[in-house]
């Protein structure tokens, strides 16, 4: 109960449940095993990971409504570099010049439009106390395409950079795959 407490989850008799992105998944307890709701195959095992260790690590901080990037988690520099190959390279080369695909996907996703510089950015609840958004500047002329993912400043009160980076790289597959390029 403490867990889902913390987390922001439903405790219900005999199990927690966890939205995750626009999917819900179930933490059966006392045998700990991971089930999406209506689904019959088990989640692939880095969403288990990151279910788990969110429960585990929460500490019940509130979204500080603060966005940072990859780098300013904690001991995200160790693991920069192969998260932005991971995560932002793919959403580059799929959306750099394609707005209106990166909009579709990220709706479909349950994203939100936010109100930040670059030509489109969307807010998701990753987990209930870790927002995320994305930010897509497109190439002109006299720039390449970039983008950032951005974590709520209070993200690492609920996973470790290591698992941030498996969240980070299961968004970005995510949009590749609801935009039909993954």
């Amino acid at each position: 109960v403490a867990a889902a407490n913390k987390s922001g989850c439903q405790y219900e008799a005999g199990g927690i449940t966890v939205p995750f992105f626009n999917r819900t998944y179930r933490v059966q307890v006392p045998d700990v095993r991971v089930e999406e709701i209506g689904v019959a195959s088990a989640p692939p095992p880095d969403v288990q990971l990151i279910v788990l260790h969110y429960l585990l690590d929460a500490d019940g901080t509130p979204p500080a409504g603060m966005w940072v990037t990859f780098r300013h988690i904690p001991d995200g520099m160790i693991f920069e570099p192969r998260f932005n190959a991971m995560t932002i390279e793919p959403l580059l080369r799929t959306f750099g010049s394609d707005i209106a695909g990166f909009s579709k996907a990220a709706q479909a996703l349950g994203g939100a439009r936010m109100t930040r510089s670059g030509d489109a950015s969307y807010r998701f609840m990753a987990l209930p106390q870790i927002p995320m958004g994305i930010t897509l500047y497109l190439a002109d002329e006299e720039m390449a395409a970039s983008a950032n993912i951005l974590f709520d400043a209070v993200a690492a009160n609920y996973l470790c950079a290591e698992d941030l980076a498996f969240l980070g790289i299961h968004f970005s597959e995510s949009l590749l795959k609801a935009a039909g390029r993954a």
